[in-house]
């Protein structure tokens, strides 16, 4: 297949639904005809992998080669010159309304850690991660849960070296941790369980305090101190 005219495809590009860090990842690939994870990194990006994600979850096709630059080993990424051959057509804005029914839904916790957030901090996170199985027809508040933004750059780190990030079996995240973690079965397909827990107020952090200090003195962690407790009981 021919390769688009370059204003053609540069037009077409940036009529993708685009999120900031995509744009900019753009401009500078349009700019210097690359993109490295450093250029990433000194726009802002702590996760560079995301901006191009976000690219691709915009149907923009990017190769990545890894060269060296500075004597450390990075990523590269090229913009591939083709247009409309994609099967993901661009995330759905979600309206505030839905987002601010959906974190009253949970009241204002988060999905994973349980931590109490306002609105605004609190991610509309889908529950089967986009790149895997696209926006559904409609808006469905079951497909999607908040996390916040802890949680959220976890999840995404976590999806990303998933095996299953490349198969893209609904099922698999459906039944994993990040994405149904009242129940599942596993973690990013590894079969493992967690529990996250937070001590607050007063009386509360006084418990942790005197937990904490139990653990240091028997050179443990907190968590394998609790763990230890409960099995013991």
């Amino acid at each position: 297949m021919a390769s688009p005219d370059p204003e053609d495809f540069k037009a077409w590009v940036l009529s993708r639904p685009l999120s900031l860090r995509a744009k900019k990842a753009v401009e500078q690939m349009f700019s210097q005809g690359f993109v490295t994870t450093a250029d990433l990194k000194a726009m802002g990006y702590d996760h560079p992998p995301r901006a191009i994600a976000d690219l691709k979850d915009a149907g923009v096709k990017v190769a990545k080669t890894m060269v060296v630059v500075g004597g450390r080993q990075m990523a590269r990424y090229e913009l591939v010159p083709a247009i409309g051959d994609a099967v993901l057509i661009g995330r759905r804005k979600l309206p505030k309304a839905f987002k601010e029914s959906l974190c009253a839904q949970w009241s204002y916790r988060c999905a994973v850690c349980n931590g109490k957030f306002t609105t605004k901090e609190l991610q509309a996170d889908h529950r089967v991660p986009y790149r895997v199985s696209g926006e559904a027809q409609e808006l469905v508040p079951e497909d999607f849960m908040p996390l916040c933004p802890s949680c959220n750059r976890a999840k995404s780190w976590a999806c990303e070296n998933c095996p299953n990030w490349d198969l893209r079996l609904s099922s698999e995240c459906q039944t994993c941790l990040w994405g149904s973690p009242q129940q599942y079965l596993h973690v990013a397909t590894v079969p493992e369980r967690r529990l996250h827990l937070s001590w607050s107020g007063q009386s509360e952090v006084r418990e942790f305090d005197e937990l904490s200090a139990r653990a240091r003195v028997e050179e443990v962690t907190v968590a394998e101190l609790a763990k230890r407790i409960i099995s013991e009981s």
